[in-house]
């Protein structure tokens, strides 16, 4: 198969850096590179799996450049990738003001991640919009899960730059995470039409066909993937998932087997992304045919195996084969004896099958192995209340975290003493409610 796209420019100008860096670095020689050059060199040896590698650059940046805030900005930006928050928020009150606006942003991110989200909404719109690029401020927006204020955000600001490819992609991708499927194929299918060779493009198309479960036209814009960027490892996985949920595992493996030598399958992750796909529309039949793909075939970790069968228990429950679930359960109990949120699942198996004791038991040995959850009382109590044992429906409501008054007890214990069907259903449907289930 032949690239029809070779290197991007850019990708070429990184691979060079990425030889000279090593090379003079094992000389022990000064490697002379501008901050920007040093700054994508991080991001590039990240994106290509070397976070160690990303991490050595980026000290070596900051030593020869101490007081350039653009590093000290992606720093900072780093320590929120790697999950401390602190010393993300310690480097940026060490930074003196920029004139970009790009320090701005940090602060407001770093106040979105601490979840203080008026401080983070009143402090951007301090600012007049012109002081911010729109595609950056949706940046930061993806980039803290915001995606639908990423949407709003650009549809408000970003009059004039409709038809950037930039202003594309990133709207495309909010749309994509957030399950807006149809609106970021239509994007996807601009962007294919400004950059028919983007590999990138075409696997996003992919996933959103995927996720509509359109696998015959998500299969043919894996092979536009694959034959843009032969190399495109996650091209081959997400057609190894396409192949497996059209039950031909043997293209299926084929595909893996690609995406494993491409390290797409990263170990100690699953690369669950197309997984979350069928999940985040409710196609449950078809994870279940995936997740036992996976268990079959993929080299996985004890606790990939285990958390594998939590959700296939998720997915029996959710289609009411309580039998299957169960067994699921069942097996990542034996792993796990004190998992709450399984404890808490069979529960609500128990009070669809009407086991309200064995239920009331789960709930008890959950909140036993994890006090804080502390509104299991509460669904305590409301099976308590379908049980008629009143004395426990009040005891329960009165240790949970939102506990009954007086007359809201007394209206309660009137509404099942009617014993109708509506009531039941209602008091059941509060049980699910309070379970998040």
């Amino acid at each position: 198969m032949v690239k029809r796209n070779p290197l991007s420019d850019n990708e070429k100008r990184l691979n060079e850096l990425a030889r000279e860096y090593e090379a003079q670095r094992s000389e022990g020689k000064y490697v002379y590179m501008e901050p920007d050059d040093l700054a994508d060199l991080c991001l590039w040896y990240d994106n290509n799996h070397d976070p160690d590698k990303a991490d050595e650059v980026m000290d070596y940046a900051l030593r020869t450049y101490p007081d350039v805030t653009m590093l000290q900005i992606e720093q900072a930006y780093r320590y929120l990738d790697k999950g401390d928050l602190d010393a993300a928020i310690i480097l940026a009150n060490q930074i003196e003001n920029d004139k970009t606006g790009d320090l701005q942003l940090l602060k407001i991110r770093l106040l979105i991640e601490s979840e203080e989200y008026e401080k983070a909404e009143e402090l951007l719109n301090s600012y007049p919009p012109d002081d911010f690029d729109p595609i950056m401020v949706a940046n930061m927006f993806m980039e803290a899960h915001f995606s639908e204020k990423a949407i709003d955000w650009l549809k408000k600001h970003g009059q004039g730059f409709e038809g950037e490819e930039d202003y594309m992609s990133i709207l495309m991708n909010a749309y994509f995470y957030s399950g807006r499927y149809q609106e970021a194929i239509e994007m996807c299918e601009k962007l294919i039409d400004k950059d028919p060779f983007s590999a990138h493009y075409w696997l996003s198309l992919a996933r959103c066909q995927l996720a509509l479960g359109e696998y015959d036209k998500a299969l043919d814009a894996c092979d536009f993937s694959i034959t843009n960027d032969e190399d495109m490892g996650e091209a081959y996985l997400t057609r190894c998932n396409l192949f497996a949920l059209l039950s031909n595992d043997r293209k299926a493996k084929e595909n893996l087997k690609h995406a494993i030598e491409l390290h797409a399958v990263v170990p100690g992750d699953m690369n669950e992304m197309d997984l979350a796909l069928l999940l985040d529309q409710d196609r449950v039949e078809d994870a279940i045919k995936l997740m036992n793909f996976y268990l079959k075939y993929l080299d996985l970790t004890e606790e990939q195996i285990v958390n594998t069968y939590f959700r296939l228990g998720v997915c029996y429950a959710h289609m009411r084969w309580d039998k299957q679930a169960f067994e699921y359960f069942d097996k990542v109990l034996e792993h796990r004896p004190n998992d709450a949120e399984v404890l808490t699942q069979k529960s609500m198996l128990y009070v669809n099958q009407e086991n309200f004791d064995a239920a009331l038991n789960q709930l008890k040995a959950a909140i036993e192995n994890e006090p804080e959850r502390k509104y299991l009382y509460r669904t305590m109590g409301i099976i308590s209340l379908i049980m008629k044992n009143y004395d426990d429906f009040r005891k329960y409501s009165s240790i949970s975290d939102e506990p009954l008054t007086e007359d809201e007890l007394n209206e309660a214990i009137k509404m099942a003493e009617t014993n109708d069907e509506f009531s039941i259903n209602y008091l059941l449907e509060g049980v699910r409610r309070n379970l998040g289930i």
